[in-house]
């Protein structure tokens, strides 16, 4: 299984490695009620989670439960039509009204496969944990660090592959932002460490469309500051950065000449390398203190097959592309 948490932070599921959640990544949805979810393969029907303030649904349920409603049960129906079967879960859980849906083509009815996906489906909705509204911020900045880790994941599949068609200028691209990505993470560590707790500056780590983000020279500049990187490499990079600017932006209109790309590709991959052992040092000082992303109290994550499979299912959800889907069923089944 997996974790998926609210958008807003304000509840946890979990989910089969093997189910793609679907708000985030089809155009047909928004990351608003109902969440939506579905195998990445053979998909036979779509799970379907809502969650709403108790007190907009069922103002008399909140008021018979000052201190919210604190042990979960669900109440099942149906709504069938000539096209769709679908089953419907109702529950109420502290402060939110929760409705669970399974719908799946009627020519299904009655197929052992329903059976199975509905003993998942009742799994999942057991698993429902509400966050304390006080954490709840800090819940929605965590899934923005793990869509942010499956981001970075994913660009290796970008780099590899025009490491292999000798596509410098993407090279180009695909390093600068990874190098980025190093950076931005060591500085959230860094400024925990100093100030010895678990607060997340999300703003290194995630930009909203039409949000107003951290530009990378001032990433440069911070790490400077934060001594995340030292005056030699913070010099380094921005010549760099005005290498990339001078690719990217004035291949045609200046001299430069494509057998410059593949210099200019090896420094970023060198300088890569260098920034993932700077992340590296980073997380390897957290790693003994009780605080922050990777403190002892987040545990240890061991490297089993299905915290690989986790990662290939965050790798594809970034990808939505079939070149670089991996599968992620569970081998034993």
């Amino acid at each position: 299984m997996k974790h998926w948490t609210e958008p807003n932070g304000i509840l946890l599921i979990q989910i089969p490695i093997d189910w793609q959640y679907l708000n985030s990544g089809l155009r047909d949805y928004e990351e608003k009620s109902p969440y939506g979810f579905q195998p990445y393969e053979d998909s036979i029907g779509c799970f379907q989670l809502s969650c709403y303030p108790l007190s907009e649904l069922a103002p008399s349920t909140t008021k018979a439960n000052p201190d919210g409603v604190r042990k979960l049960s669900w109440n099942e129906s149906r709504a069938d039509n000539f096209e769709f079967c679908t089953h419907l879960f109702y529950g109420a859980y502290y402060d939110q009204a929760l409705i669970g849906k399974y719908i799946y083509d009627v020519a299904l009815e009655g197929d052992s496969r329903i059976a199975e996906q509905l003993a998942i489906v009742n799994k999942v909705l057991n698993s429902v944990v509400i966050v304390p509204e006080g954490d709840r911020k800090r819940a929605a900045n965590l899934d923005k660090f793990d869509r942010f880790l499956g981001s970075l994941a994913a660009s290796y599949d970008l780099l590899y592959s025009a490491i292999n068609a000798l596509a410098f200028i993407e090279i180009i691209a695909i390093t600068a932002n990874q190098i980025d990505a190093h950076l931005r993470l060591s500085l959230v560590i860094a400024k925990q460490l100093e100030e010895k707790t678990d607060n997340i500056e999300i703003r290194y780590l995630f930009q909203a469309d039409g949000e107003k983000g951290i530009m990378e020279r001032k990433v440069f500049d911070d790490a400077l500051g934060f001594q995340v990187i030292d005056a030699e490499t913070f010099d380094s990079l921005n010549d760099l950065y005005n290498l990339r600017n001078r690719v990217i932006h004035r291949y045609i209109i200046s001299d430069i000449k494509s057998r410059e790309l593949v210099t200019i590709a090896g420094k970023y991959l060198s300088a890569l390398e260098q920034t993932r052992l700077i992340l590296r040092d980073f997380e390897q000082k957290q790693a003994v203190v009780p605080y922050g992303l990777y403190g002892t109290k987040s545990g240890k994550t061991s490297i089993t097959d299905d915290a690989i499979r986790r990662l290939y299912a965050k790798a594809n959800d970034k990808h939505l592309l079939e070149k670089y889907k991996r599968s992620v069923k569970d081998s034993k089944s």
